[in-house]
């Protein structure tokens, strides 16, 4: 998975509880940097070498870390300091579970208001434009890191039309906890194109403002990624674990 060339540039959706003060801007930045892949789990966060990067003395650091380790980013743990944070299969499935549902309420939501039919307007153009992406067949990993960062924006769109406040607030640090795994989800072209797809479909109930379908189209494209990023996860737990091991040679046969 690349990294993007820009580090300090947070991805779509996935940092948008962050504000912008300097401890803010050093959380996106390192935000970035974990759903990208660039940080990996378990990886530790040096508070010397991130407060030189960026010019300044530990203390906004130490907000940074914290502000993600709220954000279910990073563990920082007595004389260890930060780590990017591991998370388990069973907390991928509960977090996508939690996202499903949510996800759901929220197109339900957009598709039973008043301006349901301007909202589909105003996102039509991004939902052709992951189409054209899965239909244009470019291999590469570059291929899946922009899809990612188009349907991120996209559910960063979908969020900031939400109008309740609290249900906002919870999309926006779910998208923080699960944009890497999205990002893992989506490295699968089969998975891409199904997922251009859905939010065809999704955007289409939108239109029509079926929220009965609208409901149940981002529940179970929620649902799949899900399945996609587990699937990823134990395809990459798994790799280590082919190793040939050496046979004992057989004991001679008694005479």
């Amino acid at each position: 998975m690349a990294a993007r060339s820009n580090p300090q540039q947070a991805p779509a959706g996935a940092a948008a509880g962050l504000g912008a003060t300097m401890p803010d801007r050093i959380a996106r930045a390192l935000a970035t940097r974990i759903v990208d892949g660039a940080l990996a789990p378990g990886q530790r966060l040096v508070e010397a070498n991130i407060a030189a990067e960026f010019g300044v003395s530990h203390g906004p650091v130490r907000d940074a870390l914290r502000a993600l380790e709220r954000q279910g980013l990073v563990t920082i743990a007595p004389y260890r300091g930060a780590v990017v944070r591991e998370v388990s299969v069973r907390e991928v499935t509960e977090l996508y579970q939690v996202r499903a549902a949510l996800v759901g309420l929220r197109a339900r939501w957009i598709a039973e208001d008043a301006g349901h039919q301007a909202f589909a307007r105003d996102l039509a153009p991004k939902i052709a434009a992951l189409r054209a992406m899965v239909r244009a067949k470019v291999e590469g990993s570059g291929e899946a890191d922009g899809y990612v960062d188009a349907a991120l924006a996209v559910n960063a769109a979908f969020t900031a039309s939400v109008a309740n406040p609290w249900l906002r607030a919870m999309l926006e640090s779910l998208s923080m906890q699960t944009a890497r795994y999205t990002r893992l989800g989506l490295q699968d072209a089969k998975r891409r194109r199904d997922s251009a797809a859905a939010w065809h479909g999704l955007i289409q109930a939108i239109e029509a403002g079926d929220g009965d379908a609208a409901e149940r189209i981002a529940r179970e494209n929620s649902l799949a990624l899900r399945d996609a990023a587990i699937r990823a996860l134990e395809g990459r737990t798994a790799a280590p674990a082919k190793k040939s091991v050496p046979r004992k040679p057989a004991a001679p046969r008694a005479r």
